[in-house]
């Protein structure tokens, strides 16, 4: 039997990823750590960004949500993109999420290719000068449940 411990489920000392009730997905594992609550600092570069994943396997669906709330742009938009082996090409899926401190969430499916998710802090190419500040910040396979942080930030 699982143990709920601080939102994430724990058996046997490891993490669970997926806990199911009559045949609905109830709780996945976060992926990000440290995902409760991060700031990122506004920089002098367009593409001002934090990495927030780098094991992605292709073909397989994720859900990205969190709250998010910008300091320095009136647009309110935060990009989240996956790329593939490189930064120096395009994009392999950008969305461009709500951050005007209401929940939002992305589902995608990884190209053959995609392997690094990033978050920018505004627009993908609009990132200089704006500070972002995300809670409940989750990355999950499949569907998207309830805010937990991640296994790792409580497992020692």
């Amino acid at each position: 039997m699982a143990d709920i411990t601080h939102g994430t489920w724990i058996k046997d000392g490891k993490a669970v990823d997926a806990v199911y009730q009559n045949g609905i997905k109830v709780y996945g594992r976060n992926l990000i750590k440290g995902g409760a609550h991060q700031t990122i600092l506004a920089g002098t570069s367009n593409y001002n960004y934090k990495v927030l994943f780098t094991d992605l396997v292709p073909h397989q669906t994720y859900t990205l949500s969190m709250i998010a709330n910008l300091k320095g742009s009136s647009d309110n938009l935060i990009s989240a993109c996956v790329y593939g082996n490189s930064f120096n090409v395009p994009a392999l899926l950008v969305q461009n999420m709500v951050a005007d401190g209401t929940a939002t969430k992305w589902q995608f499916t990884v190209p053959n290719t995609g392997m690094v998710l990033i978050i920018y802090t505004g627009k993908q190419g609009a990132a200089s000068g704006i500070e972002a500040d995300i809670k409940q910040l989750k990355l999950e396979t499949g569907d998207q449940t309830a805010f937990s942080i991640a296994p790792e930030d409580i497992l020692k």
